[in-house]
């Protein structure tokens, strides 16, 4: 079949770019003999600013943000302790307690520790907690949170003190060590605690080693207020940027690598029942990257502006979405009170079109530099409405009745060079999660793969129009070009790195291709587009697997899980997280909006507008082009973590577009199904 062999291209093309792919950093260096870790419940930058202490630390340190976000809804300090000891995001706190003293030591084992390992099954995390000291000997802990850290898979613990012990750890047989620096008191007594972070910052260093002193929680519900501080010194070649390649970002790290770079990458062989290998670290070992800084002040400043990047993207999106949704619901209502205004008309087009242009704006706004500002809240909310109303604005202006292709195209362009340069707009958008939440640190987000998506089919379908007279095969493979090149940048490791995201892409683009080809759907078809999808994304997921594990992307991670008989907690999880929404009524309106919308894609006869009739049988590749987008809406609501918001987020960008189109061009003369039929022949 000739479909196959395309196929088989696509497959041979994506292992190919696979292959060529590396780490986005250098690899870590040597390590000293000793790591020596010092972790602080609610060190933030501006306490490094407001403490002379730890601001003279900053030009003789290695520098970064450390993003905290555990299992759990909150990060207290207990929640961070066990993700050191598990090496992956550990739940320590129940959903409805508030932060608790940590456990005590008693008899030599941590008190109340099945509770922890219960905990880790209850809510599917799957952290092994206890990896850490199960790994080896020679790992020492000092004080309550390190007695966590460094106890074994049954919760007891050795080469552990109750408080810290400056000629033990400077003793040969404690080889790396552990150290709970306390918890920050919120107003009264910051000032000198502090002071004695300072201290024994200066203490460990005297005992020699590789001191990495660090944020290890806080402990707002739901919400993680920025990223902490995490300060690595001596240097190994002057002081630059911390970085890991679980973030892939200069200046970020997160608290799974901690556990990585004490063990140098090396996991535990046994989980807590002793019986079956660990999952993979959630981190990596953490490693300096970039230029050599000099100025401490302009370090805290640089660190402060970031947190800025990381915590004002999603109260802002709140903001946006109802100032935009405001202007929409006005518009139409105008509108609809006069129908016959020329003036009405437009201006519900404008706004239907700038709801639209969101998705341009929200990637191109990071441009701007907007956390850098005076008010980086203000103006992160200015520049994106502004961007969205430009991009509608000139998508007008040029291609009038056309603009939804000029919207389409600026975020299928934008997204494509975004991938390739590393997705520096990713970081700080309104479409990542970010290290604050605990998301994803590079590639491609959910949100931004639904937008890709529909920039990618809708060109797609219009590219394939434009050949169809010519030839179905040359119009099917424009298809298979412009959605080709979607999945590469979507999925490609390094770029998009996006698991779920060529899962639900790649199918819809088959079946649209084969749908431009052939003119119809068959059951054998689906069946196989289905199973050349899996098949292609299995390899792609297995190719990455056979990369060293520091270097494997979420690709390889998941194929590691599956191999090893691991991936259940993963699936369980990815299922709780979909089916979350629909806590809220809001998930059930949405649901119901979507079926709605889908009905209309496959019985168009049904729907109660002439208009959109109309339009579905004007062009042969209207319908392959809904159908597609439909079925990437599904799939990739049904394959990925947050569930029916693909689906959401597609419509979103789609529906404006096509409601936008419907009301500016003047209504065709009637087309009847047989027309349409003799014209698809």
């Amino acid at each position: 079949m000739r479909f196959t062999g395309v196929r088989r291209a696509l497959f041979v093309i994506a292992a190919a770019l696979l292959c060529t792919t590396g780490t986005a950093f250098a690899q870590p260096s040597t390590l000293m003999a000793k790591v020596v870790v010092i972790g602080v419940s609610g060190l933030t930058w501006g306490d490094v600013k407001s403490s002379p202490g730890l601001t003279a630390l900053v030009n003789q340190s290695n520098v970064g943000s450390m993003s905290v976000k555990t299992a759990g809804p909150r990060t207290c300090p207990v929640d961070g302790w066990l993700t050191i000891s598990a090496g992956s995001r550990a739940w320590g706190t129940g959903t409805e307690q508030e932060c608790a003293d940590l456990p005590a030591v008693t008899g030599g084992k941590v008190e109340g520790w099945q509770t922890y390992v219960d905990r880790q099954a209850q809510h599917h995390t799957g952290a092994p907690i206890g990896r850490l000291g199960a790994s080896r000997d020679g790992i020492c802990g000092f004080g309550p949170g390190a007695a966590l850290a460094v106890a074994k898979p049954d919760g007891s613990v050795a080469d552990w003190s109750p408080a810290f012990d400056a000629a033990k750890l400077a003793s040969p047989a404690c080889q790396d060590a552990i150290v709970d620096g306390g918890v920050l008191p919120p107003r009264e007594g910051r000032t000198e605690a502090l002071l004695k972070v300072a201290d024994l910052v200066a203490k460990a260093r005297a005992a020699g080693g590789w001191v990495l002193l660090t944020g290890v929680s806080q402990e707002k519900l739901l919400s993680h207020q920025q990223t902490l501080v995490a300060l690595q010194l001596p240097p190994d070649n002057g002081a630059r940027w911390l970085t890991s390649d679980s973030t892939r970002r200069p200046g970020l790290i997160q608290l799974t690598d901690i556990t990585a770079t004490v063990l140098r990458g090396q996991a535990a062989s046994v989980d807590p029942a002793g019986e079956e290998k660990a999952g993979p670290l959630g981190g990596s070992e953490i490693h300096a990257t970039g230029d050599v800084h000099t100025n401490a002040a302009a370090v805290i400043d640089d660190r402060l502006d970031a947190n800025q990047r990381y915590e004002q993207p999603r109260p802002v999106l709140k903001a946006v979405a109802a100032t935009l949704a405001a202007a929409l619901a006005l518009s139409l209502g105008w509108f609809l009170i006069r129908r016959n205004s020329l003036w009405a008309r437009r201006t519900a087009i404008f706004a239907l079109l700038t709801q639209a242009g969101f998705f341009v704006a929200v990637f191109l706004s990071t441009a701007t530099v907007w956390w850098r500002w005076p008010s980086p809240g203000l103006a992160l909310y200015g520049v994106t409405i502004g961007i969205s109303a430009a991009s509608a604005a000139l998508s007008l202006l040029l291609l009038k009745r056309y603009a939804y292709l000029g919207l389409s195209l600026a975020v299928y362009v934008v997204l494509v060079i975004d991938a390739v340069l590393g997705t520096p707009m990713q970081l700080g958008s309104m479409f990542a999660d970010g290290p604050v939440i605990g998301g994803r640190f590079y590639g491609f987000g959910n949100s931004t793969f639904a937008a890709l998506a529909v920039a990618a089919l809708v060109l797609a379908g219009w590219a394939a129009q434009q050949l169809l007279d010519r030839s179905r095969a040359l119009a099917a493979l424009a298809v298979l070009a412009v959605g080709g090149i979607a999945i590469v940048v979507d999925g490609k490791p390094g770029w998009g790195t996006d698991f779920g995201g060529i899962l639900g892409l790649t199918p819809a683009v088959l079946l649209m291709a084969w749908m431009t080809w052939r003119g119809r759907v068959s059951w054998r078809a689906l069946l196989g587009v289905a199973v050349g999808g899996v098949l292609a994304v299995s390899a792609v997921a297995y190719l990455d697997y056979l990369r060293p594990p520091a270097q494997r992307s979420h690709f390889g991670n998941f194929a590691a899980r599956v191999i090893e008989g691991d991936v259940g907690d993963v699936l369980v999880r990815k299922l709780q997280a979909a089916l979350a929404v629909f806590h809220s009524p809001a998930g059930w309106i949405l649901l119901v909006a979507l079926v709605l919308c889908m009905l209309a894609t496959v019985l168009p006869e049904r729907v109660p507008f002439a208009s959109y009739r109309t339009f579905y049988l004007s062009r042969p590749m209207i319908r392959p082009t809904l159908v597609a987008l439909t079925v990437c809406g599904l799939a990739g609501s049904l394959l990925n973590d947050v569930g029916i918001i693909v689906a959401g987020i597609m419509g979103g960008f789609a529906v404006p577009m096509l409601v936008a189109h419907l009301m500016g061009v003047p209504r065709p003369a009637t087309v009847s199904p047989e027309s349409h039929l003799v014209q698809e022949s």
